[in-house]
């Protein structure tokens, strides 16, 4: 097997032996730049694009405050997942796998078990848009094009790391030129006058709360990327720089996202009625001319495999870090059957099942994402013992409290249509502030629970375990 490890190196068309093992040194290949092609590719999809739309038909914004929003949400998520993304060459492990340091090996399932989750949400969310991109472009059945896609999907997910990587290469210049295309006729067309729409506001008054939950539509967004972010670094030689690597992946977020986003506010603000729709493709219809329609499904279509191996990959890993019993590649398989289960269950009503799951995803990783901060640049300064993460006698660490505190300290500021918590029920201004609680909270609770148990463990940087 070490062998088999050690020929994988840069063979994209050949299944990557490895699971939730850390990387040795001699297993290390591939550059930096790989990052920044890896992630704009991710996110040069409609998803994203979606998000923006989301700020109009939900919250009631115009271009001008849903921008404002819009900026200051992925500028937040892209400070944290390029800070996450240093992780992979330092140490060598997939995100989860770090994230025992803080909260044990036990204590982690909570975490793991729910990023899991996420990943199969994900792959629902993202397959939903490029099938009706498919159905829009042939007028196949959904249930076709859902076979269709989770099929290639699922194919490159087994493959692993490198044909990932690799695909993302090859498919972003051609998804960067169409959105370019898409973004001339967006930006050329937008209504940039238009007020502010109440009527289309869910439970909120004023500008203000609008313009808080598009920061926070945002943020979730990006957030949803972190839980991820090492696995596809952790192949990286040990002595990359981390303000490159830093640099890279939170730029590419950014830039990606920030710009599609935008995107989706303009196609927003000129078809509202197609935006608000229940097939979210419609919102493409009215550009013009019609070719320009056709190549921008197409894109759609590409899209979401770049995004969707992402997570169907760090799906299977997550599975792994909760020591369910397949390989990487079974793993694999099974998310992506979950994930189109739930693509043909959920497939209605897209916007406002979109709005909620990235809420909810929120909810979760927010508080998580300051503790394993905390544990990395706080605690540790990025020196580990690795064995440690995989030592099962380390079954609950004080993450695991840190960060239930944090979450039940910000359910009562929850503030989306699933439910609402008392402080913003009587100030709906505020929008939600949920994420900003549970961080601060968090954070600050397991940087004084942790600095005692960081004390006893010698900070050196271990061989690593196999599980």
């Amino acid at each position: 097997m070490a062998t088999e490890r050690l020929e994988y190196r840069d063979e994209v068309v050949k299944i990557e032996p490895k699971g939730i093992e850390r990387v040795q040194d001699a297993e290390r290949h591939g550059r930096p730049g790989s990052v920044f092609s890896l992630w704009f590719g991710a996110n040069v999809e409609l998803a994203t694009l979606s998000t923006g739309v989301a700020a109009v038909v939900l919250f009631g914004l115009n271009f001008t405050e849903a921008a404002i929003g819009l900026v200051i949400g992925n500028l937040l998520g892209a400070v944290v997942i390029g800070a996450l993304s240093t992780y992979g060459p330092r140490l060598g492990v997939p995100q989860m796998v770090q994230s025992r340091s803080a909260f044990g090996f036990f204590g982690n399932f909570v975490p793991g078990g729910l990023n899991t989750i996420a990943g199969v949400m994900w792959f629902a969310v993202n397959t939903v848009l490029g099938v009706f991109a498919l159905v829009e472009l042939t007028g196949m059945p959904f249930i076709v094009g859902l076979v269709i896609m989770a099929a290639i999907q699922v194919a490159v997910a087994v493959y692993g790391h490198n044909m990932i990587h690799a695909l993302e290469r090859w498919l972003v210049g051609v998804l960067t030129l169409v959105f370019l295309g898409v973004s001339l006729y967006a930006f050329a067309h937008a209504p940039y006058a238009a007020a502010f729409n109440p009527k289309a506001f869910l439970g909120f008054e004023g500008v203000s709360g609008g313009m808080i939950e598009a920061v926070g539509l945002a943020f979730s967004y990006i957030l949803g990327w972190t839980a991820f972010a090492s696995d596809y670094t952790r192949y990286l030689p040990t002595g990359t720089a981390p303000r490159r690597v830093a640099g890279l992946a939170g730029g590419a977020n950014f830039v990606a996202s920030l710009w599609l986003e935008l995107v989706g506010v303009a196609l927003a603000s000129e078809f509202p009625k197609a935006a608000a729709g229940a097939n979210p493709v419609g919102v493409l219809n009215g550009m013009s001319p019609h070719w320009l329609v056709i190549v921008a499904l197409v894109a759609v279509a590409l899209g979401t495999i770049t995004a969707n191996v992402l997570n169907i990959y760090s799906s299977s890993l997550s599975a792994l870090v909760v020591k369910v019993p397949l390989k990487r590649w079974m793993a694999a398989v099974l998310v992506g059957l979950l994930g189109a289960v739930v693509a043909w269950l959920g497939h209605t009503a897209y916007y406002l099942n979109y709005e909620n799951f990235l809420f909810l995803l929120g909810y979760w990783i927010a508080p998580w994402v300051a503790i394993v901060l905390v544990d990395y640049f706080a605690l540790h300064r990025g020196r580990y013992d690795i064995d440690r993460l995989y030592d099962p006698r380390r079954m609950l660490r004080p993450g695991f409290w840190a960060w239930l505190v944090g979450v039940a300290a910000s359910v009562p500021f929850f503030n989306q249509s699933l439910y609402t918590g008392v402080i913003a029920l009587h100030n709906p201004q505020l929008g939600d502030l949920s994420y900003y609680v549970s961080f601060v909270v968090a954070g600050a609770l397991y940087w004084i629970l942790g600095r005692r148990a960081a004390a006893g463990e010698t900070p050196v940087v271990g061989s690593g375990a196999t599980g």
